[in-house]
């Protein structure tokens, strides 16, 4: 039996991804046909990751190796270049980093990301170009399955323009136009949505605040009415509840969706799961109709 589980295991696809995001459009299309594993382990942050050994043997044993690009992960400059790797903000539009992006956080938040913002996942025409793209590898590995992979992709983008008419139904009339946020995960959501953001550290999670953006951060609070904050998954809220605390207001966090808590993985969460949560949560601080 353990043979025969082998001999079927090595019949599979072998995809290693870097992000959730990533493994949740692999884990959906592929189904049974596709082994599907993370190089990050479930609960680790995306943006302190560094890559073991064993890691390593991993995305070079594996048919395709997936990363997120647009230098989210800088720890795979290091690695040697091998033809299956890909580069997925290759196949997306990535948004250029503005001026507002810069405001106080200038040299911490050029340290860790380029040009581009690269948190493009949450933008859901997005994920729905990468589930067209990764269908279309599937297919081409494996072209025995490939109604299945076809019929899967369109389910997988079927459930997303669904979520997509619920983001822009659900935000259309709202008291708040704007969120306050840790470190900028949703400036793909926000202009497609019609909101603004501001944030505490810029695009980077780990830049240090200081005592000005914390004031300004205050001022916003008070002029636009705003009665909750929120942090992100895998960073500290000591800065974000200090503010909440100083101000009189809640403290709520957003999933991003670059990875999930081990606990999520157990009970099967997917990216849809934590996009309507977040939706959730941000209908209620903008007080949407």
């Amino acid at each position: 039996m353990m043979q025969q589980e082998k001999e079927v295991t090595s019949k599979r696809v072998q995809i290693t991804v870097s992000t959730f995001a990533l493994y949740d459009i692999v884990r959906a299309i592929g189904a049974e046909e596709v082994d599907v594993r993370m190089a990050i382990p479930f609960g680790v942050d995306v943006h302190s990751f560094e890559p073991t050994p064993q890691t390593i043997i991993q995305i070079k044993k594996s048919q395709f190796f997936l990363y997120s690009g647009a230098e989210l992960e800088p720890w795979i400059d290091n690695l040697a270049v091998t033809d299956n790797m890909y580069d997925m903000s290759q196949y997306v539009q990535l948004r250029k980093i503005t001026e507002h992006d810069d405001d106080d956080h200038h040299d911490a938040h050029h340290h860790h990301h380029g040009s581009y913002d690269p948190h493009y996942w949450l933008d859901i025409s997005n994920m729905r170009q990468l589930a067209q793209k990764i269908a279309l590898m599937l297919v081409k590995a494996d072209s025995v399955h490939e109604a299945d992979y076809v019929r899967r992709a369109a389910k997988y983008i079927g459930a997303l323009e669904k979520l997509d008419k619920r983001y822009q139904n659900s935000l259309k009339e709202c008291q708040v136009h704007e969120v306050i946020v840790h470190h900028n995960i949703l400036g793909y959501v926000a202009p497609r949505y019609g909101f603004e953001v501001e944030t505490l550290t810029g695009l980077s999670p780990d830049a240090l605040a200081d005592a000005r953006t914390m004031a300004r951060l205050s001022r916003e609070i008070r002029s636009k009415k705003i009665d909750v904050i929120f942090f992100e998954s895998f960073v500290s809220d000591r800065l974000m509840l200090s503010l909440a605390k100083e101000n009189g207001i809640r403290l709520d966090y957003l999933e991003p969706l670059a990875n999930i808590s081990s606990e999520q993985a157990k009970k099967h969460m997917s990216y849809s799961d934590g996009m309507y949560e977040n939706l959730k949560k941000l209908t209620a601080a903008m007080r949407c109709e």
